[in-house]
């Protein structure tokens, strides 16, 4: 990436603004209210009830990285969203295209240069994440393997960032469509299978009342893969294993109705990291495609100047 000059630019102006400071602050800041007040909650219950309860200290490493999941995809669209469009407005898009500069290093300066932020960002809140190894419970096998999962949801969220950035004109349209599409990606997949598991359900209940039965195997079907592209499901999974919370294997097909046990419903985490990141890179490439047909434009317009 160091011979990409639309990441040296975009590090260099991230690196002069505030607004990178400022949200580093606030990053942090958030993240340390919520691990200090955790603390101070069970160190109450011990001078109250003079028991210690590690499980609380578990407790207070799910609530930290829970809101640090949350901060990724709500600060990580504005990050990205704005990079196309936002070129389109400043009119130095057709400029960047009309160089050697390739779209494919314009998307790829400037994917890479929202997930430097968004590293810096995660690196700097480490220290307060690695608290709970202070009173032991999370190994850093599981601590590297839930940073590998923010990377992978950062990667799609940027990605999708992209691809509206490349598809609306505008930052202000840009934005929104980037929030609504994160939304209906985590959102929109349970929903689709919560549906699939009700109709189901009344299927069986109709079909087991006549043949005066009780037993019911209602499920949302095929749906359930849909699961596979939510990197919200894919945190709730790691967190679940790491903290020894009541989850065995196929856990995420039990939400819905009854999946036989597979390949996939066992080796969820693994399979839906890579659903992800394929989907990021597919998001890429179209973001490509958007800005393809102005570099068209361009070199028409070059061609008929020269003749």
């Amino acid at each position: 990436m160091r011979a990409n000059p639309i990441y040296k630019k975009e590090v260099k102006a991230s690196s002069r603004s505030v607004r990178l400071p400022v949200i580093l602050i606030a990053f942090n800041g958030i993240l340390a209210v919520a691990a200090l007040l955790n603390m101070y909650s069970v160190l109450y219950r011990v001078w109250t009830t003079a028991e210690i309860q590690y499980s609380g200290f578990l407790e207070m490493y799910v609530l930290v990285t829970a809101v640090e999941f949350a901060l990724l995809l709500f600060i990580m669209p504005a990050i990205a969203a704005g990079s196309i469009s936002g070129e389109r407005e400043r009119q130095t898009l057709d400029l960047l295209l009309a160089t050697q500069t390739t779209p494919r290093q314009i998307i790829r300066g400037k994917l890479m240069a929202s997930l430097s932020n968004m590293l810096l960002i995660l690196v700097a809140s480490f220290p307060v994440v690695a608290l709970v190894f202070v009173y032991g419970g999370i190994t850093w096998r599981d601590l590297l393997l839930l940073l590998c999962c923010f990377a992978v949801a950062a990667l799609l969220v940027a990605g999708i960032g992209l691809f509206c950035s490349s598809l609306f004109k505008r930052t202000i349209l840009a934005v929104p469509a980037s929030y609504g599409g994160l939304i209906l990606l985590i959102g929109g997949t349970y929903a689709i299978n919560q549906f699939a598991l009700s109709i189901s359900t009344m299927r069986w209940n109709s079909y087991m009342n006549q043949i005066g039965s009780v037993a019911s195997q209602a499920s949302s079907g095929g749906f359930l893969y849909l699961m596979l592209f939510n990197p919200a499901v894919t945190f709730y999974s790691i967190i679940s294993r790491e903290t020894g919370a009541d989850v065995g294997r196929g856990a995420v097909s039990q939400w819905f109705g009854y999946h036989e046990t597979g390949f996939l419903t066992e080796h969820w985490v693994p399979v839906s990291m890579a659903v992800q990141f394929l989907t990021a890179v597919f998001l890429m490439g179209a973001a490509v495609r958007f800005i393809d047909p102005a570099l068209k434009r361009i070199r028409k317009s070059n061609n008929k100047n020269r003749r």
